[in-house]
């Protein structure tokens, strides 16, 4: 087959996937516990799970194909978005014959951050992080389901990660800044625990002037530059390749079954396959059964749409590996593209479709996405009052700065575009949004009241959040719910090899990335903002430098040491 150099193609065409779909019918056993049923054998399949009939994941592994050819590799990697082109740059630099296979026509990149901990440009901003606080407060985010070592590892090892590809951008002639707008705020670290937030998230960008081209999303360059750098040093990649299924061969993966336009190929890896695979954001079957909440987002926003289906789900299961007993932690923020970003950049009164007020309304993703998608009809608004600059001062004295100027106009201007409402009384406003007028107007007084003191006593807004709703004009905004992605994948140990039902490692098989099991659980923290992308980073390059010299990361154990 005549190999494919890298696509440039971002895949940002503008289509976004629909958040919620019809209920699936016919589906038994979903739950992560029922659907990883044990006594599996090679093929993944028992009676028990023959008997539902419903899930490709829990049947046996169809019949081979016949094979028209057969390669060898020592790493083969099995994506190519920021996971799976980090671990085959770092394999390719450790002096490993690598493949990377990829079911569309160029590399996966999109979104801003990429989160590290302790990196010399934080040190040189004055940014140090408690890394034991940090680690602890994502794994207390999980409710302690997801594995500590896990975490502690991305903590511990991202930072210097981290400066070795900034001096690689460097060296390009990108330029890599610490982010403080959107997720990323610059003054949380001050705030209680339930709230706090680091400076963690990394961007890559373009110099004023540069003669590099442009991407739509910061994380394409990152991804870009590990990807080019990869092939510089052997890697091989081939897109429109998709990976059908994974051989075991006495305990051990040991290759992995391909087609693409040629046919059917085996492809043998003689250290180790790599699955970077991405999690389920596009698989409203896995959805329904591993995290139904997130069918009640109002949107799905990842793309290219189809790339995220559980394919690594589906192939280890097939070959007996477990998968992850968390609750997926969804990464569903309230993206809003209007000025102020009500739930994004500011946090104003919230409430339902009664008029009820129903959650702490910080601006921390989690606390107001997965309330938001618990309310009657899935709706909710935030409202605020004409004082609105004055409040979003006091909020974000820092992060208000960058949309500040003009912000009068600017909402006006939302108002005539129809993504904010206004009412000249609260009764105009109520109706505008179809809330009943008298269960709103005794929300707003009781949290005005709040406001008056400065202590809220049903959900805890610190004072500095609190803003009153008192004079008129009157603003809404619908409270949105975007799914971005959905990490969850196949259970692993803390050197990221992939286990099987009884918790023993699978030889040769490794899941990074959005597939990589007992990262996040429950609730997507944003303690550390771009912690999805940095952990794509962190364990791409552990996993990749460690299966090139036949070896595994040297996860914490009994008795670790920081």
């Amino acid at each position: 087959m005549e190999e494919k150099t890298l696509s440039r193609r971002s895949f940002i065409t503008g289509a976004a996937l629909a958040g919620a779909s019809a209920a699936m019918v016919g589906l038994a056993g979903c739950s992560p516990a029922e659907s990883a049923p044990s006594g599996t054998g090679s093929s993944g399949g028992s009676g028990a799970a023959e008997s539902t009939g419903a899930h490709a994941w829990l049947q046996p592994a169809p019949a081979l194909p016949d094979i028209s050819s057969e390669e060898t590799y020592d790493v083969v990697v099995i994506g190519a978005g920021i996971a799976g082109c980090t671990a085959a740059q770092a394999a390719a630099e450790a002096g490993a014959s690598v493949l990377v296979v990829e079911k569309f026509e160029g590399i996966t990149a999109h979104g801003t951050d990429i989160g590290a901990v302790g990196s010399t440009l934080q040190e040189e901003e004055g940014v140090d992080i408690d890394k034991a606080l940090a680690t602890r407060l994502i794994y207390q985010w999980g409710q302690s389901e997801a594995n500590y070592f896990l975490i502690k590892q991305f903590v511990e090892r991202s930072g210097e990660i981290m400066d070795y590809y900034i001096d690689m951008a460097n060296e390009l002639g990108y330029e890599v800044i610490l982010n403080s707008e959107m997720t990323a705020r610059s003054d949380w670290d001050t705030l209680d625990d339930r709230f706090k937030q680091f400076r963690t998230a990394h961007k890559f960008t373009l110099p004023e002037g540069s003669s590099l081209p442009e991407q739509p999303w910061n994380v394409g360059y990152f991804i870009s530059m590990v990807a080019d750098d990869a092939q510089a040093n052997g890697a091989v990649f081939e897109f429109e390749t998709t990976a059908e299924q994974l051989i075991k061969e006495n305990g051990t993966v040991t290759a992995v079954v391909v087609s693409n336009a040629d046919g059917y190929k085996k492809i043998n890896a003689t250290k180790g396959i790599i699955l970077a695979t991405g999690g389920i954001t596009d698989n409203d079957e896995m959805k329904e059964c591993f995290c139904p909440m997130a069918l009640r987002a109002d949107k799905s926003d990842y793309f290219p749409v189809g790339g995220n289906m559980g394919d690594g789900i589906t192939m280890g299961k097939w070959i007996g590996a477990a998968l992850s007993p968390c609750y997926p932690a969804p990464i569903i923020h309230p993206v809003n593209l209007a000025v102020m970003g009500p739930g994004f950049d500011t946090c104003w009164l919230t409430v339902n479709r009664d008029g009820m007020r129903y959650c702490c309304e910080v601006g921390f993703e989690p606390i107001v996405t997965n309330a938001r998608m618990n309310t009657p009809g899935s709706v909710a608004w935030a409202i605020w009052d004409s004082h609105f600059v004055e409040h979003a001062q006091k909020q974000e004295p820092i992060k208000s700065a960058s949309f500040i100027d003009g912000l009068e106009e600017k909402v006006e201007q939302a108002v005539a575009d129809g993504a904010f409402f206004k009412g000249e009384t609260l009764q105009e406003l109520a109706d505008a949004i179809g809330v009943p007028y008298d269960a709103l107007q005794k929300t707003v007084d009781r949290y005005n009241s709040f406001c008056e003191t400065g202590e809220d006593i049903d959900f805890g807004v610190p004072e500095r959040f609190l803003s009153s709703v008192e004079d008129g004009p009157f603003y809404a905004s619908n409270v949105s719910a975007w799914l971005l992605a959905l990490p969850y994948g196949l259970r692993v140990d803390q050197n990221s090899q992939v286990l099987d039902e009884e918790d023993t490692p699978i030889g040769g098989l490794f899941a990074i990335g959005n597939v990589q099991g007992d990262f996040f659980a429950n609730s997507y923290p944003v303690t550390l903002p771009g912690t999805s992308h940095g952990r794509g980073m962190t364990y791409g390059r552990l996993v990749g430098q460690a299966l090139a010299k036949g070896e595994t990361i040297d996860g914490y154990a009994v008795g670790f040491e920081d």
